[in-house]
């Protein structure tokens, strides 16, 4: 197959010095990023006026490393994608007949061993063209785990920690304030790579909503952590001491033994009245002589 197609292929690099080609591929993007297990789509739309003939021959191939494969071929309406055993029933174009101006295909679910250069050739003779795009399926960033370590006290360091479990390199970490003035302390160092965000001499304003996010090329995951403010300080008082009661306190005491001591005293004297008026009642028992 690829000694018929070829030769073609040639034949349009030998006759380029000529006049402008009819046909012409134009890709929007030299480079593709993807994560493993999504789809993407490779674009290849071409513009043609060729009105003499109505033979199309599209083939995409691939260049891994040294060595180079046929993955979909269209040809004078027949479509072959069993070309390729690595992307065999998960590569398939855009268009059910792609003879009309777009060339583009789609891979599905993704593998990171479909990285690669993938070469797009369109030929309505008596004109061809061929471009190609570079394809990078990376793993997506894990769901990252936010915590604290220390805490938030007048004086003292705080760090904030993120980290995913997975995810291809480059991975970029960053943070921000969802809460309050959603600025971070002016004092605050980020270390993208390694995720963490070091507050030092903290205090209540630094308190409030974090958020961390993981990005990559193909996907962004977030974690949030509350920063919780340092309750309030309360004056020390030592209840087991009677030498530190409160003024209230004193009062109360003193109101209730007022009250007792009144009362005792109005009890005794209405006592002693019964008692000296119970005696001025009573008959004399001396005897006249």
């Amino acid at each position: 197959m690829r000694c018929l197609l070829w030769p073609f292929a040639l034949l349009g690099v030998l006759c380029s010095s000529g006049p402008a080609s009819a046909l012409e591929i134009s890709m929007n993007s030299s480079h593709y990023y993807a994560a493993r297990g999504s789809d993407v789509k490779l674009a290849c739309p071409y513009t043609h006026t060729v009105t003499t003939t109505q033979y199309t021959e599209i083939m995409w191939s691939i260049v891994s490393g040294t060595e180079e494969r046929d993955i979909i071929w269209f040809t004078d309406g027949h479509l072959y994608t069993d070309l390729d055993k690595a992307l065999e029933g998960r590569v398939h174009f855009t268009l059910s007949d792609p003879h009309n101006g777009d060339a583009s295909i789609i891979i599905r679910d993704l593998r990171l061993s479909d990285s690669g250069k993938y070469r797009c050739f369109v030929k309505k003779l008596p004109e061809l063209d061929l471009k190609s795009v570079e394809l990078t399926v990376m793993e997506a960033p894990g769901q990252p785990q936010c915590s604290v370590d220390g805490e938030l006290t007048g004086g003292y360091g705080v760090t904030l920690k993120c980290k995913s479990s997975h995810g291809s390199h480059p991975l970029r970490y960053t943070w921000a304030k969802t809460s309050g003035n959603q600025v971070l302390p002016a004092n605050a160092v980020v270390d993208t790579v390694g995720g963490t965000l070091r507050v030092d001499n903290t205090g209540e304003r630094d308190c409030g909503n974090y958020r961390c996010t993981a990005d990559s090329m193909v996907d962004t995951k977030h974690c949030e952590l509350v920063l919780k403010c340092p309750p309030l300080s309360q004056p020390h008082t030592d209840v087991d001491s009677p030498l530190l009661l409160s003024t209230t306190a004193v009062a109360s005491i003193a109101i209730v033994v007022t009250i007792s001591v009144v009362s005792l005293v109005a009890i005794a004297a209405a006592f002693y009245w019964r008692r000296k008026k119970k005696t001025l009642l009573e008959p004399s028992n001396t005897i006249a002589i």
